[in-house]
């Protein structure tokens, strides 16, 4: 079964703290992608919640993903049959 993704983003001051990401990196299951200032994680809620909330300036959320229209032009319906031979 897969697991949730959090992003994890550091509010305080400068980069993240490398002792937070360590502790992080341990409990998650999978560390997707990593910034200056934010982690994406695969993980169970409890436990990481549990963390993210003993640490000072981080916050945690869901990963939001959004599907993206299609913009391609398509035909509505056929043109009629039987036209003027053009």
């Amino acid at each position: 079964m897969a697991k949730e993704r959090f992003v994890l983003r550091y509010r305080g001051e400068g980069a993240k703290p490398a002792a937070d990401v360590a502790r992080m990196q341990e409990l998650a299951d999978n560390v997707v992608d990593s910034t200056a200032r934010m982690l994406l994680v695969e993980s169970d809620d409890e436990p990481l919640r549990a963390l993210v909330d003993s640490l000072p300036d981080w916050v945690m959320a869901p990963e939001q993903t959004f599907t993206v229209p299609d913009t391609r032009k398509s035909v509505e319906r056929s043109p009629p049959t039987g036209g003027t031979g053009e």
